[in-house]
């Protein structure tokens, strides 16, 4: 159960930062790292994030900056 409630609150720190403006990936592993995490556990929440639809790419641009949706909006109001 502790790590569930760690994952949940790694990802409601990835969306508020998006929430707050776009970033690039590198610049939201740093921010989020800095507050909680690690790379590793980073690197399994940023990817569930982005297949479960929650963050995407501004652009099809390859440094493209992320950007919440509309459906990681709804979850991070879910999880505060």
């Amino acid at each position: 159960m502790r790590r569930l409630t760690e994952r949940m609150d790694l990802a409601k720190t990835v969306l508020k930062e998006l929430s707050r403006q776009p970033l690039c990936r590198t610049q939201l592993e740093q921010q989020t790292v800095k507050k909680t995490g690690t790379h590793a556990t980073f690197e399994g929440i940023f990817r569930y994030l982005v297949q479960g639809g929650y963050v995407q790419k501004s652009e099809q641009k390859h440094r493209a900056n992320y950007v919440i949706t509309e459906k990681g909006a709804k979850l991070l109001e879910a999880i505060q």
